[in-house]
């Protein structure tokens, strides 16, 4: 699994700006995820929001 990093953003005149990190196996399926965080956010804060993709955070585990 692999950490994707996301930056959300509202086109305001006072800007909010935040990331947040999708837990996924893929960019596909990290992007689906994203897609259904936005419609959240749009529905929840009343204006539109973007989107950019920051990174890829790969997370270790330790087999022994």
């Amino acid at each position: 699994m692999k950490q994707y990093v996301f930056a959300f953003y509202t086109d305001q005149a006072k800007p909010v700006v935040w990331e947040e990190t999708i837990l996924a196996s893929g960019m596909m399926e990290a992007f689906s995820k994203v897609k259904a965080l936005m419609k959240k956010y749009k529905r929840e804060k009343g204006v539109p929001i973007r989107v950019q993709y920051k990174g890829v955070l790969y997370r270790y585990t330790d087999i022994a």
